[in-house]
């Protein structure tokens, strides 16, 4: 992780303020202790309850029901969003970290689409879009309420659902989307770390990808058109190595920094029939690519490091909250729970 310090990094003084109220924010997020007492908690009233009693106020839970759970949720994802707008010297990372919002909410409006039922999951009002617009085009066909950009990407996932029959992959041409839309941005924004960051992220997820394709059997021939550009990782690779035996895939990537998430994901696979651990890996690895940010004094690194931070937090909570609900184990909550950043 250190070693993404380098000459350009920590000289951007005007992220001097944003990084100052940072330091003080970065003591109201959880640890590895706050974590562990919410999962051995008896029971979700509990686990909620540890959060207050270390002074984190504002996860205040006045009902348990799931939708009271998740609009609190919510509402301090949206503050955290409102944060980086406030102590940013420039609009644009709020403008990027709203993008995310926005395809999670084509994601479930054409989800609902396919499979006939419009109020599938819950659409989060946190983004660059309208809510209404973006429901109106994908239901009714009025795509002169979005960008066109944003017409052609829903219009592209409809037809991968046609051609493929298959949601995950609906999934993945969205992702293609938001990294289109992303990576256009980053040029105008022009800054390396935020460039190495999303390049790594869309490593992490080909990979994921490349390994859901193989799970699936979707021939070699298709994966040219799946995977997603914009990495570092060369797509070419994946296609060369996909007909190989899947426990085999690591040997390919033993002087890569990917080599433990591919090893040890793929090994969970092979025993446990699931990508949880994968996904799981993938989260760590670029959440220790973020602490930079508590290295840095001035540099937006600390303000992206943050605010990834506080979704991680919301992240974990979730998962020990659906862990309680579940009546999971603490041992099986402890398995799937994300790092802390402090």
């Amino acid at each position: 992780m250190l070693k993404n310090i380098n000459e350009s990094t920590n000289t951007l003084e005007e992220y001097g303020y944003a990084c100052g109220r940072i330091r003080d924010l970065e003591k109201y997020l959880l640890n590895k202790e706050i974590i562990h007492k919410m999962i051995e908690s008896q029971d979700l009233e509990k686990s909620l309850r540890v959060l207050a009693e270390n002074n984190l106020s504002e996860y205040s839970f006045e009902k348990l029901d799931s939708s009271s759970i998740d609009q609190v949720l919510v509402n301090i994802s949206k503050r955290n969003l409102n944060l980086i707008s406030e102590i940013s010297p420039y609009p644009y990372l709020f403008q990027l970290f709203s993008w995310k919002h926005d395809f999670h909410n084509i994601k479930v409006l054409l989800k609902a689409k396919m499979l006939g039922k419009k109020e599938l999951f819950p659409l989060y009002d946190l983004g660059n879009l309208s809510l209404n617009g973006l429901h109106a085009a994908v239901f009714e066909g009025k795509y002169q309420l979005i960008p066109i950009k944003i017409k052609r990407f829903i219009k592209q996932a409809e037809e991968g659902y046609l051609k493929y029959d298959s949601l995950q992959l609906m999934e993945v041409s969205i992702d293609k989307g938001y990294y289109e839309t992303i990576f256009e941005q980053l040029e105008d924004i022009n800054q390396d770390f935020l460039f190495y960051y999303y390049k790594t992220e869309v490593d992490l997820l080909n990979l994921i990808i490349t390994c859901r394709c193989k799970i699936r059997e979707i021939h070699k021939s298709k994966l040219a058109e799946i995977l997603i550009k914009y990495g570092q990782l060369s797509t070419q690779k994946l296609i060369d190595i996909y007909d190989n035996p899947l426990h085999s895939w690591s040997n390919n990537f033993q002087k890569s920094d990917y080599f433990m998430v591919i090893e040890q994901g793929i090994k969970h696979w092979i025993e446990k029939n699931s990508l949880l651990k994968f996904e799981q890996m993938i989260d760590n690895y670029l959440l220790n690519l973020l602490k930079i940010g508590k290295y840095t004094t001035f540099g937006l690194e600390c303000v992206i490091g943050y605010y990834y931070a506080k979704e991680n937090d919301l992240k974990n909570i979730r998962i020990i909250i659906n862990g309680k609900k579940n009546s999971l184990s603490d041992i099986m909550i402890k398995k799937y729970i994300r790092d802390t950043y402090v």
